[in-house]
């Protein structure tokens, strides 16, 4: 594993396509990640931790992608330059189901048997979508939304298996 890196960053923002703001990496420290295998990250900015996976922009330039709600949490914004601390992170297949979610699917046998059978990627990714939301009641209802779609084979351009 590689040591834990400390270094400044500037918060930019992807202007094509998606937009999002990120902290791009330094070289020397993205590929010394690299080598080592490591693809997820614990980064501290401006003392607060997140997980987080290195991501390649199409020109090789390796980032972290911050969320807006995130960076207000630590007092940044678009231009701004964060310290960054970066370990590898001790537990990669580690997903954030958040308190609403985990209730659900333990409720429901059928959508956490979909749910788990996806990538870890693709949880990561649904699980964010429910944790994300501010508010508690919001929350619930993404995680009872998401059952339910997983359940009926609803998520966007999810197939039944029958019609595959």
């Amino acid at each position: 594993m590689p040591e834990p890196v400390t270094f400044p960053a500037p918060v930019l923002q992807q202007e094509d396509g998606q937009r999002y703001h990120y902290v791009p990496l330094p070289a020397d420290v993205a590929t010394a990640f690299e080598r080592e295998g490591v693809r997820r990250v614990v980064a501290t900015v401006n003392g607060t931790p997140i997980r987080r996976g290195i991501l390649n922009r199409a020109d090789g330039e390796r980032y972290l992608a911050l969320g807006i709600g995130f960076l207000r949490d630590v007092g940044a914004a678009y231009g701004d330059t964060v310290v960054v601390e970066l370990a590898a992170d001790p537990e990669p297949d580690r997903i954030d189901l958040g308190e609403e979610l985990e209730a659900v699917l333990e409720q429901d046998e059928e959508a956490a048997a979909r749910f788990y059978g996806f990538t870890l990627g693709n949880q990561r990714s649904l699980a964010s979508y429910v944790t994300s939301a501010k508010r508690p009641e919001t929350r619930v209802k993404r995680a009872l939304d998401l059952a339910h779609k997983l359940r009926t084979y609803t998520l966007y351009g999810d197939l039944h298996p029958e019609k595959r």
